[in-house]
């Protein structure tokens, strides 16, 4: 598992091993668990998702990655991922690249990279983008930008993933908890309609809507309920049907 201290710390020897190669800038959208292992909204994670732009960033991402040079040493010794070169998140989930992070004391762990589009069709747009904050562990940081994306964004990246994930369903209602502004989170699903291909739109939409019916019936099995939640469904289940 990946803790919050471990993340902080990983991406600051990113950043010294991309200083040492003066790479220009790469900017990295932090999704998953991870975002929310850095938000203290849980205690850690399996892996590590991020998004990059285009394949220019991921091209100097994976160099830094992946370049075993000894003159690339940082105050922890090497930093040295692995590519994995078929990995089943590839097929399943659309990920662009599969890095395996290589670490005998701590524990290995992948790291998942996508290009612009994740699980195969909701896409980076510039609301996303927008709506991104930068931790103040990383302000500090000067070739790694490391960008998390909002809470509202999250619960739509959640809300999407496979019915058997029960995982996020366990993200989303800590989610809840932390309180989601569903409007947010409709316009982005409003944009996404527009962004992506209609076929992939109309899977994407109603998995999001039985993912979010499932949200609703653990609630109710809880004695809880949310308002928010069930306009948001009756919203979704127009866009579906429409």
């Amino acid at each position: 598992m990946i803790t919050r201290e471990r993340l902080i710390e990983e991406f600051a020897l990113l950043d010294e091993k991309a200083k040492l190669m003066n790479v220009p800038e790469i900017r990295l959208y932090l999704i998953g668990g991870g975002n929310l292992a850095l938000r203290g909204i849980k205690p850690a994670t399996m892996d590590v998702d991020v998004v990059v732009d285009n394949l220019g960033v991921l091209k100097h991402l994976e160099g830094v990655l992946t370049n075993p040079s000894p003159e690339l040493r940082t105050s922890k010794g090497l930093v040295i991922y692995v590519k994995v070169v078929e990995h089943e998140y590839r097929k399943k989930l659309g990920t662009y690249s599969v890095y395996k992070k290589l670490d005998s004391e701590l524990g290995d762990f992948n790291l998942d990279v996508f290009v612009r589009r994740v699980l195969k069709g909701i896409t980076l747009t510039e609301g996303i983008m927008k709506r991104t904050l930068v931790p103040e562990e990383f302000k500090g940081l000067e070739k790694l930008k490391v960008y998390l994306i909002s809470q509202e964004d999250i619960f739509l990246f959640k809300g999407v993933t496979s019915l058997g994930r029960s995982k996020d369903v366990d993200d989303i209602l800590r989610l809840l908890e932390m309180g989601i502004d569903f409007d947010v989170v409709l316009d982005e699903v409003k944009v996404q309609k527009e962004a992506i291909e209609p076929e992939r739109f109309e899977r994407f939409a109603g998995l999001l809507l039985e993912k979010m019916m499932i949200v609703r019936r653990i609630l109710g099995e809880r004695g809880l309920r949310s308002s928010g939640l069930d306009k948001f469904i009756n919203s979704l289940e127009e866009l579906v049907s429409g």
